[in-house]
């Protein structure tokens, strides 16, 4: 069997770059919406940078007393989130080195329409997988289960499953992991495990004192097609 590896993340809202760094690793990646929806958390909110530090960009959504799963999290779209946020990121990066090609970029984005936040989170990670040359081809659990294939169970036993549909020899976790892997299990698999080992990268901001673990568009903004070496470099 050929050798193959997996990545797989929750639909993290604008990640930050350790989530772009371990995708680049990656021969095949899932996006797993088959889970329980996480509220403030970086499903919905994430972090730009401004002047005097960072603020938060995030979208309302509907239900906020419910326990949802992924695909059932509906943006509440009576709140101007798209206008918000947009105006946020032009007051943060306006001005940076590549702020009209990214800014356009985003534009284009939030000028579709969105009733669930999947789907917005999902056009978010493939701009930025494209901007940064990660090629593995994406997949969301929740389909691959609609065609058939069983992505069942929670933590190690999930993750196994996912290596199964993906002939995968090898799947990357992230720091966390370490935290609940459940190391018999993918011996007796035969299945590889390795853990993510990402120190975040120092790069010139718009702004002096260096912020770290801000969405992936910061460093967009003022590195452009820069950023992939510098992410590299790490």
């Amino acid at each position: 069997m050929k050798e193959l590896t997996l990545v797989a993340h929750q639909p993290e809202y604008f990640p930050w770059l350790g989530f772009i760094s371990k995708a680049q690793l990656a021969d095949v990646y899932y996006i797993v919406d088959n889970v329980q929806y996480m509220k403030e958390h970086w499903h919905n909110r994430n972090k730009i940078r401004k002047k005097d530090g960072w603020l938060w960009i995030n979208t309302p959504i509907l239900g906020k007393t419910k326990i949802l799963m992924w695909p059932e999290v509906r943006i509440d779209n009576s709140q101007p989130w798209k206008r918000k946020q947009l105006n946020s990121i032009k007051m943060c990066y306006s001005g940076s080195k590549y702020f009209h090609e990214i800014y356009t970029e985003l534009e284009e984005i939030y000028s579709k329409n969105y009733e669930f936040l999947i789907d917005f989170n999902e056009q978010i990670i493939k701009y930025a997988f494209k901007k940064f040359n990660v090629k593995a081809p994406i997949f969301k659990t929740s389909q691959l289960i609609k065609e058939g294939h069983n992505i069942s169970g929670a933590k190690t036993d999930l993750i196994l499953n996912m290596c199964k549909v993906a002939n995968a020899n090898t799947f990357i976790f992230g720091q966390d992991g370490k935290n609940y892997i459940e190391e018999d299990k993918f011996n007796k698999q035969n299945i590889e495990y390795k853990f993510q080992n990402f120190h975040h990268p120092i790069y010139e901001q718009k702004y002096l004192g260096f912020e770290s673990n801000m969405s992936f568009i910061d460093l967009l903004f003022n590195h452009g097609n820069n950023s992939t070496k510098i992410l590299k470099q790490i």
